[in-house]
C-alpha cells in the first residue's frame, strides 16, 4: 500500500509541476475585467520566448520540427499535432496569450498565421503564437514560424480551498476537495507525512486541468492522534495549507492557528478546526464578541457535494477508481469568524475559546482587527502644488482599508473642488478640479477625506501659484535731475501700467518697463509716484529727491554734502581727519561688507571702543543732541559712494568698518578695495543714509 501511495504521489507531482517564470508585465488597458490580457493590445513578448521555424511532417524522420522536449509538431495535415491544444484565436502577439483555458481543449488543431494556443505535453503547458508561413521554393506551405514559451503557468492567482482542515478517525479513510477557483491555476501538492498521500483530481474533460486533490489516509496504528500538513504551492511560489488530522483513541480538540489577524473591512475568516467531540458537546466563549461573531460549522455536507463533480483521479476516470467516493470519510469542522469593520486608528483584541463540556479539553486562539487607515500617495504625502492654470488633475491613489462607500471627501475653498473615482480593479484615486488662480498669490485649499462618521480622516493641502509676474525690483529711486530707469518684469501674462502723477512717465517694450522722470525744483520734500498693472495687486513705488550728488545737506541736524545717489541708494557724507582703524590686534567680527551700521554696532559693544578704535570714533561723535545715525560706511558702500560720483577717491586710502584679519581692514583707494594694517593712519568718510 506505502509503495503504491508514493507512486501516486509521484504521478501527481509530474502532472502538474511548472517551473520557471514567465515574467509579463501590461498596462492597465491591456488586461479586460477579469485580468485577461487584451487579444489586439501589443505587449511584449514574455520572458524566455523562443523563435523557432516549425517544418511539417508526419515526424521526426520526415523532418517534423519538435517544440522543445515535446511530442507537439505540425503533421502533413497542417495541425498541430503530439499533445492537447486549444486556440485563442487571433492575437498580436505571444504575450497576449496570458490564460489556460479549461474548455475546448482536443488532440489536434488548425495552424493559422497571427492565432495563439495554449498547449499540454508530458506534463508541461505551452504557449504559443503562429507568426507566419513558411512557402517552399517552388511554392506551398512547408512550414511555420512560431514563437513559444514554457513551462507556461497561466494566471498568478491564488487557490481557493473550501476548507483548510480535514480530520479522519483512527480509521483512516478518502476525501476529495474541489478549489473553489473559476479559472485554472496550475499547483503542486507535497504531504509531509507517508501515511497521508495526495492524488490530483480533475473535474474538467482531461486530468490535466487538476483543479482539486483526493487525500488518501491510511488507517492509524497509535493511540494518540497524529497530523500531516498538505502544503499547496502555485506555479507562482504562492502557498496554502490544509491540516489533516488522524485520530486516535483519546479525544482531541485542536486548531490550525493560535492567532489570527483580521482585515480592518468587514470581514470573514475560517479558522480549519480538528476534533473528533461531537459539535454538542463543545462551548464558545468570545470576548471579541461585541464585534466579532464566531460560530462552529460542521462543513463536511458541502464539502462533499463538490467532490461529486470530479471526473479524473489522477489520470484515471473517476468513474474507475474506487477509492474516488465523492462522500469521503473524513469530516470537516471550521471555527468561523464574522468581523465588523473598525474604523478607528486603533487596533482591536480578542479572545475565543473552545471547550468540551467535560472541561477536559479546550483551545484558545487570539484575534487581532487591524487599525484602519486612510491616506492619498505615500504614507505621509499631505500637500500637492499646481500652477495658476485651470485643471482637472490626479492628486494621487487613496490607500485605505476601508470601504469606498464608507468615503467621503470636502475641501474649504470652492475654487478647488475634490472628487473620489474608484475603477473596476478597485483602486481608488483623489482627483480635483481647479479653477485658473488670476492673481499673483499663492492660494491654499485643504482637502479632507474621511469616513462618515468621521472617526477616520485625512488632510492634504492644495497649493496653487499665482501668474508669474515679477518686476525686478518694487522700489525706484531718483535724484532732482531729469532720470530714467529700465526695469525688467519676469511674467507670463500680457500687462498694462500706469503713473498716478504727470512728472514720472513711463513706456512699455516687451517686458520692460522704463519710468521717467521730469527735473524736480521743489525744496519742500521728495516727491513719490506709484506705478500699478491693471487686474493685479502689484505696485512700484517711484521717489524723486529734491537733492542731487554734491548738493549740501541740511536735515533735522543732519548737515553735509550728498555723496551717493544711485537708486534708493543715498548717502550724506563729512570728511573727517585721518587716523588708525585701530589699537588693539583682534577679532573683532565687524566684517560686514555692504552695511557699516552692523559693524558699527559690534564695535561699540566692546570696552573702551572710543579708545582701542578711533576710526569709529571719530564717525560717532557726530552724533550728538538729536542727531543719530551717522557711521563709518562697509567697504561695498565706499564702492557706491564712488560710482555715484560724489567723492574722490584717487588721492589716499579711505577706511571702510569692514575688518579683515585681526590685524588688517579694508580701505578704498580708486575704484578698489584692500586689507591695510589697521594700526596705518588712513582718512575717514563718516556717512549718514537718508
Amino acid at each position: 500500500m506505502e509503495k503504491t501511495m508514493k507512486l501516486l504521489g509521484r504521478v501527481f507531482t509530474f502532472l502538474l509541476l511548472a517551473v520557471t517564470f514567465a515574467a509579463c508585465s501590461s498596462d492597465d488597458d491591456s488586461t479586460d475585467g477579469d485580468g485577461n490580457i487584451k487579444p489586439d493590445v501589443n505587449v511584449n513578448d514574455p520572458v524566455g520566448t523562443v523563435s523557432l521555424s516549425m517544418m511539417k511532417g508526419h515526424d521526426l524522420n520526415e523532418g517534423a520540427t519538435y517544440i522543445g522536449n515535446s511530442s507537439i509538431h505540425i503533421g502533413n495535415d497542417y495541425n498541430f499535432n503530439g499533445g492537447y491544444f486549444i486556440s485563442l484565436g487571433t492575437v498580436k502577439g505571444l504575450g497576449n496569450v496570458s490564460y489556460i483555458p479549461t474548455t475546448g481543449w482536443a488532440d489536434m488543431v488548425s495552424v493559422r498565421s497571427g492565432n495563439g494556443y495554449v498547449a499540454y505535453s508530458y506534463g508541461t503547458f505551452y504557449r504559443i503564437y503562429v507568426e507566419k508561413e513558411i512557402v517552399g521554393t517552388t511554392g506551398g506551405i512547408i512550414g511555420y514560424d512560431v514563437k513559444y514559451q514554457a513551462p507556461f503557468k497561466g494566471k498568478d492567482l491564488e487557490l481557493e480551498l473550501p476548507a483548510t482542515s480535514v480530520s479522519f478517525d483512527k480509521k483512516g479513510g478518502t476525501e476529495n476537495i474541489v478549489f473553489n477557483n473559476k479559472e485554472f491555476v496550475v499547483f503542486t501538492a507535497k504531504s509531509s507525512e507517508d501515511w497521508c498521500q495526495i492524488i490530483p483530481t480533475s473535474t474538467y474533460n482531461y486530468s490535466f486541468l487538476a483543479n482539486g486533490i483526493q487525500i488518501i489516509a491510511q488507517p492509524s496504528n497509535v493511540a494518540a492522534t497524529t497530523e500531516a500538513t498538505i502544503t499547496l504551492t502555485t506555479a507562482y511560489g504562492k502557498k496554502k495549507e490544509i491540516k489533516v488530522t488522524r485520530g486516535g483513541v483519546d479525544p482531541y480538540l485542536t486548531l490550525n492557528e493560535t492567532s489570527v489577524t483580521l482585515d480592518a473591512k468587514e470581514c470573514e475568516r475560517q479558522v480549519g478546526l480538528n476534533t473528533n467531540i461531537q459539535k454538542e458537546d463543545l462551548t464558545i466563549s468570545n470576548t471579541a464578541s461585541s464585534w466579532c461573531k464566531a460560530e462552529f460549522v460542521d462543513q463536511t455536507r458541502a464539502i462533499h457535494a463538490s467532490a461529486a463533480r470530479i471526473k479524473f483521479v489522477g489520470n484515471k476516470p473517476a468513474k474507475t477508481v474506487k477509492a474516488a467516493n465523492a462522500a469521503g470519510s473524513a469530516s470537516y469542522y471550521a471555527l468561523v469568524l464574522k468581523a465588523n469593520s473598525n474604523d478607528k486608528d486603533t487596533e482591536r483584541k480578542g479572545t475565543i475559546t473552545l471547550k468540551s463540556k467535560d472541561g477536559k479539553k479546550s483551545v484558545t486562539l487570539n484575534v487581532i482587527q487591524n487599525k484602519a487607515y486612510l491616506y492619498v500617495g505615500n504614507e505621509g504625502y499631505n500637500e500637492v502644488s499646481f500652477d495658476n492654470e485651470e485643471r482637472n488633475a490626479v492628486i494621487g491613489n487613496v490607500y485605505t482599508n476601508l470601504e469606498y462607500e464608507d468615503l467621503q471627501v470636502s475641501c474649504n475653498e470652492t475654487w478647488c473642488k475634490p472628487e473620489l473615482q474608484k475603477d473596476h480593479w478597485g483602486n481608488i484615486t483623489l482627483n480635483t478640479n481647479i479653477s485658473k488662480n488670476t492673481t499673483e498669490k499663492t492660494r491654499k485649499a485643504k482637502i479632507v477625506i474621511s469616513n462618515k462618521t468621521k472617526t477616520l480622516s485625512f488632510t492634504l493641502t492644495v497649493s496653487q501659484r499665482g501668474i508669474k509676474f515679477i518686476p525686478s525690483q518694487t522700489k525706484v529711486g531718483f535724484d532732482k535731475n531729469y532720470s530714467n530707469k529700465t526695469i525688467t518684469i519676469d511674467t507670463n501674462i500680457d500687462w498694462e501700467a500706469s503713473s498716478n502723477q504727470s512728472w514720472c512717465t513711463i513706456s512699455k517694450n516687451g517686458n520692460n518697463l522704463t519710468i521717467r522722470a521730469t527735473p524736480y525744483s521743489g525744496s519742500a520734500a521728495n516727491r513719490k509716484a506709484t506705478i500699478s498693472f491693471k487686474g493685479l495687486s502689484t505696485k512700484i513705488e517711484v521717489d524723486q529727491s529734491k537733492y542731487a550728488v554734491g548738493d549740501e545737506y541740511n536735515e533735522n541736524g543732519v548737515k553735509g554734502k550728498v555723496v551717493c545717489m544711485i537708486d534708493t541708494i543715498r548717502y550724506v557724507g563729512k570728511d573727517v581727519r585721518e587716523v588708525v582703524w585701530s589699537k588693539e590686534e583682534v577679532l573683532t567680527g565687524a566684517n560686514d561688507k555692504y552695511d557699516g551700521r552692523l559693524n558699527m554696532s559690534i564695535i561699540k559693544k566692546i570696552s573702551g571702543w572710543k579708545d582701542l578704535y578711533p576710526a569709529f570714533a571719530l564717525c560717532d561723535a557726530l552724533n550728538t543732541g538729536n542727531v543719530t545715525g551717522w557711521y563709518l560706511p562697509a567697504t561695498n558702500e565706499l564702492s557706491y559712494i564712488y560710482k555715484g560720483g560724489g567723492k574722490s577717491f584717487s588721492d589716499n586710502y579711505w577706511w571702510s568698518s569692514t575688518e579683515y584679519t585681526e590685524n588688517r581692514a579694508y580701505g578704498f583707494n580708486y575704484s578698489k578695495s584692500y586689507d591695510l594694517s589697521k594700526e596705518k593712519v588712513y582718512k575717514v568718510i563718516a556717512v549718514h543714509r537718508f
